[in-house]
């Protein structure tokens, strides 16, 4: 049985934990400057997708007041397919670049807003790429939520 003095400990570590929580969470969205002017907002620490598979979103302001959305996919190989579910139908993808010049690097695949959004805001979609599918981490999708909050 806990004492009313326990209780009253306990109850306010969980309500210092919860905005330091909430605080750490945020700490992985960061805005950085980037080429011609343009801001780019994405998740600092990439999400795990699968083996040797990780994605970061991105939100990019440039300086001709449009702003494009994508996802970051690291350790996917240039040329594999790339697909985005939900509910059996496949969501538009506006284009993949894979590395330029047949560098290393991330495969990025941008997206509409209304895709973005979608991605974000509901659970059960679904990443192909290659012969890969996942789903979207519920962390990243809050991310996501937010990093077009940071950005809209």
């Amino acid at each position: 049985m806990m004492t009313p003095v326990r209780r009253f400990v306990l109850i306010s570590l969980l309500g210092l934990g919860v905005p330091l929580l909430a605080q750490g969470q945020s700490e992985n969205i960061k805005t950085v400057e980037g080429a011609r002017g343009q801001k780019m907002t994405l998740t600092a620490q990439p999400h795990s997708l699968a083996e040797g598979l990780s994605v970061r979103a991105v939100g990019v302001e440039t300086t001709m007041d449009s702003t494009r959305w994508a996802l970051s996919l690291i350790g996917a190989a240039p040329d594999a397919d790339v697909s985005i579910g939900y509910g059996g139908e496949t969501l538009p993808v506006k284009s993949v670049n894979p590395p330029a010049d047949g560098g290393v690097g991330p495969v990025r695949v941008y997206v509409s807003q209304q895709t973005f959004l979608t991605m974000a805001e509901t659970g059960g979609v679904t990443l192909t790429i290659g012969d890969v599918t996942a789903s979207l981490p519920e962390q990243l999708r809050r991310e996501m939520r937010q990093i077009f909050e940071r950005v809209s």
